[in-house]
């Protein structure tokens, strides 16, 4: 059966007879019916457009989620990739760090070990020279107790020899 529009029903035309129905009663009923026709196909057509814009907006967000769940997988990706390459990185600092501080450390005892070298330079050349100037200072005393000695046996020569000479005149 096609579908009946409300020309239709207003155009149908029905056999008469005898005790019938009143016309004008299945005239206006028919009447009635066209215009609910009518307005139930004019419904019928707006519903359809509706239907088809849903559909439409339905693609669209459809397309929009799956546009979304490509740019969260994209995102959590590049997360994890960045996550790795930061870690990477800071790995690579800490590496670099202990580098620097061993690197550091073996200088600092590279440094030491010269200074504790010099330090015992510094205390052989200074024993060498207590050693030294302790010889100096006892050669000068040992000359001071010579002279000394000197100088008495010459104050003891200048007592005896005047008086060797006085007698030998008297």
């Amino acid at each position: 059966m096609s579908r009946l529009t409300a020309m239709d029903i207003e155009k149908q035309d029905f056999k008469r007879k005898v005790r019938g129905f009143d016309p004008e009663d299945v005239q206006m009923y028919l009447h009635s019916v066209a215009e609910e026709v009518e307005r139930l196909n004019l419904e019928n057509g707006e519903l359809r457009e509706e239907v088809g814009r849903l559909k439409h907006a339905a693609q669209e967000i459809r397309g929009r989620e799956q546009a979304l769940q490509q740019t969260l997988v994209t995102a959590q990706s590049m997360t994890g990739e960045m996550k790795e390459k930061a870690k990477a990185e800071a790995e690579l600092v800490v590496r670099r760090a202990r580098l620097n501080s061993e690197r550091m450390l073996q200088q600092a005892q590279d440094q030491l070990a010269r200074l504790e070298a010099e330090i015992s330079r510094c205390k052989l050349e200074r024993d060498l020279f207590e050693r030294r100037l302790r010889g100096t200072i006892e050669e000068h005393t040992a000359l001071l107790d010579q002279r000394q000695q000197n100088e008495d046996e010459v104050a003891n020569l200048h007592v005896l020899l005047p008086r060797r000479a006085n007698s030998e005149a008297g």
